[in-house]
């Protein structure tokens, strides 16, 4: 119950920011980017959250069942938009996926050197 309560806090703070702050983000994005910087200055994850986070993973295919139906629902959208959706989502993958080697490689080389 410990790392349900951290997550929550986590994102009400993220919202609290994006609403006090008016950061043109999500709340959700937010709470995790403070998640994030908590958990660089506190140098490790809780014991109670690595353990939560790791059954949460365990079934991650179940939130994607809305997004499921929503296909399904919005299926004439998708015929006449989808080849720009593609490409976006394509485009959006690659650019953090390309970021985040040319990142790990500066900071492997930076530890070797």
């Amino acid at each position: 119950m410990q790392a349900i309560f951290i997550l929550l806090v986590f994102q009400l703070m993220g919202e609290l920011c994006v609403q006090l702050l008016h950061i043109p983000l999500s709340g959700n994005i937010m709470g995790m980017v403070l998640l994030f910087v908590f958990l660089l200055i506190h140098g490790r994850v809780p014991e109670s959250l690595a353990f939560f986070s790791s059954k949460f993973l365990q079934h991650l295919a179940l939130y994607f069942l809305p997004v499921s139906v929503g296909v399904v629902t919005l299926w004439p959208l998708l015929k006449q938009e989808g080849l720009q959706i593609v490409a976006v989502m394509v485009i959006s993958t690659l650019i953090p996926l390309v970021f985040c080697a040319w990142l790990l490689d500066k900071m492997l080389q930076r530890r070797r050197g």
